[in-house]
């Protein structure tokens, strides 16, 4: 089994490929991605299925939720992709640069793992 995604760019816009036409990203790769954008929806966002996303307006931007409560949710929302058997991730906030950073760390259902920063 292949797994598969559109290949988006560091703006998250689609890419193409050599040929002109939509770059595919494929294994770890793909998972990576997806995972980071599963992580990146605003709760209700989706408008295929607005169950998906984090609180981030609600309960996180704005507010000081604690790191482990912000990781708990983007483990949640990894595992909801058909793709990912475990999750892990670390949340970490720098107080000189006033930004929280955030690692996730997937093993996918074939058992390859692939870590996402965001």
């Amino acid at each position: 089994m292949t797994y598969t995604t559109m290949k988006l760019d560091e703006s998250w816009d689609l890419t193409l490929d050599g040929d002109g036409n939509l770059a595919i990203a494929t294994e770890s790769e793909a998972v990576s991605q997806d995972v980071a954008s599963a992580c990146l929806v605003f709760s209700g966002e989706c408008w295929f299925d607005n169950t998906l996303g984090i609180p981030w307006k609600e309960e996180v931007l704005g507010k000081r939720p604690t790191p482990g409560y912000i990781a708990q949710k983007m483990q949640t929302e990894a595992k909801k992709l058909p793709i990912v058997d475990q999750a892990l991730a670390s949340v970490f906030f720098d107080k000189t640069a006033r930004r929280s950073y955030g690692t996730i760390r997937v093993t996918d259902i074939t058992g390859a793992s692939s870590q996402v920063t965001l």
